[in-house]
């Protein structure tokens, strides 16, 4: 066998490179049927375009190790570290077989949903462990190996969000959000002197008018999407080595959930506000008070919406201006980026 590094991919992990892809478009398919039906999962759509794009640009250190031409150091990873990784690779499979078969006798479903995003992760990364060469066709270095690893985090990890965590976390905390916000918007009004009722999520003002915190008003979409692109973001343009980097990624999607938590309590103080003020009809009108489909009616829409597409923008931003802080965060002055 020669020494010199083979330039190219070998076969197998071509052939796992190409069931991914497959096992990538099937979980596009079922998660589909979320994305175009639960307006909170709209951001699904740009899921496998995300993926591919972070995919690629780290294409270059990810090919270098998978041909041996980075030369990581370390020692090689034992035979029991390597079967544990084959044997979540086996299992990864079997799981996302177990969920495509109940998607196609079953339909849609958290059980099957959950198997095959789940599988397709575990699989990406499980792979990618195994599939590591080593110098000069040696063993592979653990550090190498790990390393590769963390590089498909995200493009693996990032269809957990668009389709589990409506069943994971989105069920579970909606019900949650709603009660909170309620909690916290009739706390504001109190504390300006408001003499208002609270029947469940519905908020009564003195004048007998209302205002309900609807399940759209929960915040969940918000953080869904800020969550989406609280990893996005990270993934990209988050700086550093293991594992100051892993830590500044979870710490930016954690302000995103914060961020998008916080903003929606603003947004639904503003509405409440604003209904206590103009009546509950106005939140459907635009900010002159013009009927929707009335001559005039403003191209930014109803108040309802303005407020959730400026809570949005301003969460958006909030995020961007995370990055460059969370970049200088905990490291040395001469490691730093520059200004």
């Amino acid at each position: 066998m020669s020494a010199v590094t083979s330039s190219s991919l070998d076969g197998t992990t071509r052939g796992l490179g190409l069931l991914l892809v497959g096992m990538a478009a099937f979980t596009t398919w079922d998660q589909w049927a979320i994305w175009s039906t639960k307006d909170d999962y709209t951001f699904g759509y740009l899921v496998p375009f995300f993926s591919a794009y972070v995919l690629w640009d780290r294409w270059a250190d990810l090919r270098a190790l998978l041909i041996g031409a980075s030369d990581e150091g370390g020692a090689p990873t034992s035979r029991g570290t390597l079967a544990l990784a084959q044997f979540v690779a086996f299992a990864s499979l079997a799981l996302f077989g177990f969920g495509a078969t109940a998607r196609a006798i079953f339909g849609i479903g958290a059980g099957p949903t959950l198997a095959i995003a789940f599988g397709l992760a575990g699989a990406a990364l499980a792979f990618a462990f195994i599939s590591v060469r080593g110098p000069h066709s040696g063993a592979a270095a653990t550090t190498a190996r790990w390393r590769t690893v963390g590089l498909l985090v995200f493009p693996a990890g990032v269809w957990l969000i668009s389709g589990p965590f409506l069943y994971l976390v989105d069920e579970q905390l909606k019900g949650a959000l709603l009660t909170n916000v309620t909690e916290v918007v009739s706390g504001i009004l109190r504390a300006n002197d408001h003499a208002i009722r609270v029947s469940g999520n519905t908020i009564i003002f003195p004048n007998g008018d209302a205002v309900g915190v609807a399940e759209a008003c929960s915040g969940i979409r918000s953080l869904s999407a800020c969550v989406f692109a609280g990893a996005f973001l990270g993934a990209v343009f988050l700086e550093g080595k293991f594992p100051g980097a892993l830590l500044r990624r979870l710490a930016l999607i954690g302000l995103a959930g914060f961020t998008a938590i916080l903003l929606n309590i603003g947004r639904n103080t503003f509405l409440t506000f604003h209904a206590l003020r103009h009546g509950s009809p106005s939140l459907e009108r635009d900010l002159a008070g013009v009927e929707h489909g009335q001559a005039g009616f403003s191209s930014l829409g109803s108040v309802h919406d303005l407020a959730g597409n400026v809570a949005m923008v301003a969460a958006l931003a909030f995020l961007i201006v995370f990055v460059p802080l969370l970049n200088r965060c905990g490291r040395p002055r001469e490691d730093r980026p520059s200004a």
